[in-house]
């Protein structure tokens, strides 16, 4: 018969188990406070607790050993409870990225005042689990009942089983029914990546491949040299900054002719050139990023190798510092390709702690890490600064104050139609690129350097419209070409290179595209190399036009094109359409 004290000390054991249970849960329960359809309430509610009890189950006769494996994640529950609270979904693969990527000051700036209270829940956290071992250990605490046997039961044979259905269930020959079951026990793994604490594992695993292949690809690089140099060095201190934008339509900036004030910053900016007749040559990131990075021809494709470094590397070779410095995510499907070029550059930061589908991650995020380079180093700089811009979801790439045009998206029904109300998100995120840009350029006009500012988008976007239901990119219409771009210079800028001023203005107003990005910073700067072709760059009178290939599942000459009725996709003219491929 059990005396009073062991009841209590069994009792106390329990209730620092149900604890831990609880904390554990913390994330998911707060993930469930924003989302609530099934699928979350499987993978935060269901499974997560399923999981749990599964493993005291298997452990019954060591409670106390379970709590001990389950310290590390109780320590870090408290972050990824805060995470959830502020980004209203689990930490994903491509932000564990940016979190590993992240250096201690920028950890400060990101987390400000909230770092010691997150320290102090994070201690409180590993204090809970390693207490709940000690009063279990200290109660010889066992689980031995009939609920027990049969929890271990159901959950460890429902896998074997479901693969066991897919096999005999399957037609075909030994192989193919093997290979059903395998597809069958992989996706059993889906559900459980987003819930805490078991989908941590699959996460983990799922960025450390993806880093790993993307810093193999960075590797590939690292033996290409331009032995670039430069041809004109003033004594006094240059800064250049490639901005590169997501997904804005030039239609949509005011600086080209729009009739809504979205660029009342811009507007009024001195020593500013609007380029306003450039095309991207593919309507998405991952093909279009690499046009204006590298010299990688635009008939090309991202996936077909290409064997030259980026305009990083020739910057660096002539003697500037080099950043890359992005508020968009380290790796991913469409990430990783881009973040090989970026990792070319001395100094890499990356401020995307949310994920493409979360708010709270802004561009203006970005000036802070330019002002400490322009501080934290005197040398001749060059820094590429890239911009969420305006990607899906509109009403998530700029802060509330922002909200100029309205009913947007988030505002949901009244009398304004679906399609008004996507234009009125879309342009206030063309309105915060402009604040962006616009303090951009004045943190680098108080520089005191030599400096000047180059913008382009990737690629445009597609809105939905009276003719055409389609929204976003990828599509191939003749917005997703269209690019805005620009070029300012600080008057020292002018005063030192005034010929280059001069001529990119010539040019500036000719039919250019992306693929002329890597010569024309090659010339802005001052810097050349053995291959350097100035018959690509509009800071050079040899610039010539050449054909502006665009692509979707064809190769069309965008000058020639027709266009589609509805959402004027851009189709090969007649004559290109009957030549074949």
């Amino acid at each position: 018969m059990n005396t009073p004290s062991v009841d209590v000390a069994r009792l106390r054991a329990w209730c620092a188990i149900a604890l831990l249970f609880a904390l554990l849960m913390l994330p998911n329960l707060i993930w469930l406070h924003f989302e609530h359809g099934v699928q979350t309430w499987m993978e935060a509610l269901l499974l997560p607790v399923a999981l749990l009890v599964l493993l005291f189950a298997i452990l019954g006769e060591l409670p106390w050993l379970t709590c001990l494996l389950l310290a590390p994640f109780a320590a870090l529950a408290p972050l990824e409870a805060w995470y959830v609270s502020v980004y209203h979904h689990p930490v994903s693969p491509d932000v564990l990225a940016t979190i590993v990527a992240t250096n201690p000051r920028e950890a400060r700036e990101y987390l400000g005042p909230a770092m010691l209270p997150l320290a102090i829940f994070l201690l409180a956290g590993l204090t809970v689990a390693l207490l709940a071992a000690w009063l279990s250990q200290r109660a010889h605490l066992h689980w031995r009942n009939r609920w027990r046997t049969w929890i271990l039961i159901i959950g460890l044979s429902l896998p074997f089983a479901s693969a066991a259905v897919a096999f005999a269930t399957t037609h075909g020959d030994i192989t193919e029914r093997f290979h059903d079951s395998d597809v069958l026990l992989t996706s059993l793994e889906d559900p459980v990546a987003s819930g805490y604490p078991f989908g941590l594992f699959q996460r983990v695993a799922e960025y450390h491949r993806e880093w790993t292949a993307m810093r193999a690809g960075a590797a590939r690089l690292d033996e290409f040299r331009f032995h670039a140099r430069r041809i004109d060095a003033p004594r006094q201190r240059q800064v250049y900054v490639l901005v590169i934008g997501e997904a804005s339509r030039r239609d949509h900036w005011q600086l080209f002719g729009y009739d809504r004030p979205t660029n009342p910053g811009l507007s009024q900016v001195a020593n500013l050139v609007p380029i306003p007749d450039m095309l991207t040559s593919w309507p998405e990131s991952i093909d279009a990023i690499p046009m204006i990075l590298t010299r990688k021809p635009p008939a090309m494709r991202w996936s077909l190798a290409w064997r030259e470094a980026s305009i990083l590397r020739a910057m660096q070779e002539a003697g500037f510092e080099t950043y890359w410095i992005s508020n968009q995510l380290a790796i991913g499907k469409y990430d990783s390709p881009v973040s090989i070029y970026a990792y070319e550059a001395r100094h890499v930061v990356w401020l995307n702690h949310a994920s493409w589908a979360a708010p709270g991650s802004y561009d203006e995020d970005l000036l802070q890490p330019l002002r400490d380079a322009l501080r934290d180093s005197g040398k001749d700089l060059f820094i590429v600064l890239h911009m969420m811009g305006s990607h899906q979801s509109y009403d998530f790439r700029y802060p509330r104050a922002f909200a100029r045009f309205k009913p947007t998206i988030a505002d949901g029904g009244g009398e304004a139609g679906r399609n008004e109300r996507v234009r009125n998100s879309y342009d206030n995120t063309i309105l915060y690129t402009d604040r962006v840009l616009t303090q951009a350029i004045g943190i680098l006009r108080g520089s005191g350097a030599i400096t000047a500012l180059w913008f382009e988008s990737d690629h445009g976007e597609t809105l939905p419209n009276a003719t055409c239901g389609k929204e976003g990119h990828g599509i191939g219409t003749r917005y997703e070409f269209q690019i805005p771009a620009l070029f300012w210079y600080s008057d020292a800028y002018a005063s030192a290179f005034p010929q280059r001023v001069s001529t990119l203005r010539e040019n500036a107003g000719k039919r250019t595209l992306s693929a002329d990005t890597f010569e024309s910073i090659i010339d802005m700067s001052g810097v050349d190399f053995a291959g350097h072709d100035p018959s690509w760059s509009l800071f050079s009178a040899e610039w010539r036009y050449r054909p502006r290939t665009v692509h979707v599942l064809w190769q069309t000459d965008y000058d020639k094109a027709a266009f589609g009725k509805g959402c004027e996709v851009v189709l090969p003219s007649p004559s290109e359409a009957s030549a074949g491929p």
